[in-house]
C-alpha cells in the first residue's frame, strides 16, 4: 500500500516536465524501495551527507528518478535516460546468494512485454549476507513496474531503488575534491631520466567511474562511451544535466526551503554553469574547462561481469588549467564550480553506477607545464669541484 507521503509527492513533480502518467507509474513503486538507512548498510556513499537522514527527501528523490526513467519510453538508444540503473535486493529468508540471484533473474525473464535488450543484471556483486542479497540492474523505461506486476509475490521479497547521483558517489568523494580545491596536494622535484633532467612529479584529480551492467554489451567501443559521456556533460548549455537533476528541481521548483545544504551545493553548481551560456551558446566552463582540458576515456580494465571504467581527468596541470580559464575571464572560484558540476554530471549519467575520486600521477616540467617536450633547459650537472661521492638529490615540497 502506498503511503500518504508518497501520494503527496505527485504535487511536487507537477511543475516539472515529467508527465503525469510517468508520475503515476512511479508512485505505485515508491513503496517497494529501501529506506536511506537500509541503503547505507549496503554501500558507503554520499547519500547520508546529501540527505542528512531525511527519509522524506529520500522518497522524493526515488520518485523523481523513477519518473525520469519512465519519461523516455520513445528513446531506446543506448545512451537514453530511459535506461536507468537500480539497486535491487532479494530479502527472501533462508536462501543462498545464488538462489536469490536466480529468483531475481527469473522474475525479469518471466515478465511479458520486455526482452533481453531492456534489462541487464549481472548478479549480486553489491552485497550479500543472511538477510539480503543485492546487485545492480540496468533497466529500460517501465521494466521495473512490469516485473512487479507480472510477479505479485515479488513485493514480499524484492526491494528496488533507482540509483541517484549521491548513491553512486563513494563516501568521502566531496571531502576529497574539496581538499584538492583547498590546495592539499604535494609537489616533489625528482630526476627521472639518465640525462639528469628534472621534473615535477605529483598527482591530479581523477574520477574513476564504474560502468553499469550491459553498457559494454550495448556500446562495444570505449571511444563511443567516452564521447557519449563527455557529450552528456557538455551538451545544450548544461540544460541536459539541469533537467535530469532532482536537486536542482528541489531547490528551484520545490516551493520551499526543505532541502539540505549539500543539495544546494549541487543545484548551485548546475545553475552556475547553465547561466554561463551566452546568447550564442558559448559557455567557458563547458567549452573551455571541460571541453579543452578534461579527458574522458574508458580504461582497458574490465571488471566483474564485463563492466568497464570511465576515467575522467585533466590532461593539463592545475596551473595551466587556471591560466586557460582566466583567458575566458573565469576565476578560481568559477573553475571550482565547474569541477563540482562535472562531478555531479558524471554521477547523473545513466550508464555510470559508481564514482570514486582518485589521485592520478602526473609528470610536469619544473615550470608546472605539462608538455615535457617543451620543458626549460635541464639543470646543469655538478661541476668537477663539487663532491662526487654520491648523487646530488634536491627535493622541494610545497602545498
Amino acid at each position: 500500500m502506498i503511503g500518504a507521503s508518497s501520494v503527496a509527492l505527485v504535487s511536487i513533480l507537477a511543475a516539472t516536465s515529467i508527465s503525469a502518467e510517468s508520475t503515476a507509474v512511479a508512485n505505485e513503486l515508491v513503496a517497494y524501495g529501501m529506506s536511506l538507512a537500509e541503503f547505507d548498510d549496503i554501500r558507503m556513499s554520499e547519500s547520508d551527507a546529501d540527505f542528512v537522514g531525511n527519509e522524506a527527501l529520500w522518497d522524493e528523490a526515488l520518485l523523481f528518478e523513477y519518473s525520469l526513467a519512465t519519461s523516455y519510453a520513445e528513446d531506446q538508444t543506448v545512451t537514453s535516460l530511459g535506461y536507468h540503473p537500480y539497486i535491487i535486493c532479494n530479502y527472501a529468508p533462508d536462501k543462498t546468494g545464488n538462489k536469490r540471484t536466480q529468483m531475481i533473474s527469473e522474475a525479469f525473464q518471466n515478465t511479458s512485454g520486455i526482452d533481453e535488450t531492456q534489462f541487464f543484471f549481472e548478479g549480486i556483486g553489491e552485497f550479500n549476507n543472511a538477510e539480503r542479497s543485492c546487485g545492480v540492474v540496468r533497466a529500460f523505461n517501465d521494466t521495473i513496474p512490469k516485473v512487479y506486476a507480472s510477479n505479485p509475490d515479488a513485493e514480499t521479497w524484492m526491494k528496488t531503488n533507482p540509483l541517484n547521483p549521491s548513491m553512486k558517489m563513494i563516501d568521502g568523494t566531496v571531502a576529497t575534491v574539496q581538499a584538492r580545491m583547498d590546495g592539499d596536494t604535494e609537489i616533489g622535484m625528482i630526476s627521472i631520466d639518465k640525462n639528469d633532467n628534472w621534473y615535477i612529479q605529483r598527482s591530479t584529480l581523477q574520477f574513476s567511474n564504474v560502468l553499469c551492467p550491459g553498457v559494454r554489451t550495448q556500446i562495444i567501443s570505449g571511444e563511443d562511451i567516452s564521447q557519449a559521456a563527455k557529450a552528456f556533460v557538455t551538451e545544450d548549455g548544461g540544460r541536459t544535466v539541469r533537467d535530469a537533476s532532482y536537486y536542482y528541481d528541489k531547490v528551484n521548483n520545490g516551493g520551499n526551503d526543505d532541502y539540505t545544504q549539500r543539495m544546494k551545493l549541487w543545484s548551485d553548481a548546475v545553475a552556475f554553469v547553465v547561466n554561463l551560456t551566452d546568447p550564442n551558446g558559448r559557455n567557458p566552463c563547458l567549452d573551455t574547462v571541460i571541453g579543452k582540458t578534461f579527458t574522458f576515456e574508458v580504461s582497458s580494465f574490465i571488471g566483474e561481469g564485463g563492466s568497464g571504467v570511465l576515467e575522467v581527468y585533466s590532461s593539463v596541470s592545475e596551473e595551466e588549467g587556471y591560466v586557460i580559464a582566466e583567458a575566458s575571464n573565469m576565476t578560481k572560484g568559477d573553475v571550482d564550480q565547474c569541477v563540482w558540476y562535472t562531478l555531479y554530471a558524471i554521477a547523473l549519467q545513466p550508464w555510470v553506477c559508481s564514482v570514486e575520486p582518485k589521485a592520478r600521477p602526473q609528470t610536469l616540467c619544473p615550470d608546472l607545464t605539462s608538455d615535457l617536450s617543451q620543458c626549460p633547459p635541464p639543470i646543469p650537472s655538478p661541476t668537477p669541484s663539487q663532491p662526487s661521492s654520491g648523487r646530488v638529490v634536491r627535493v622541494s615540497l610545497t602545498n
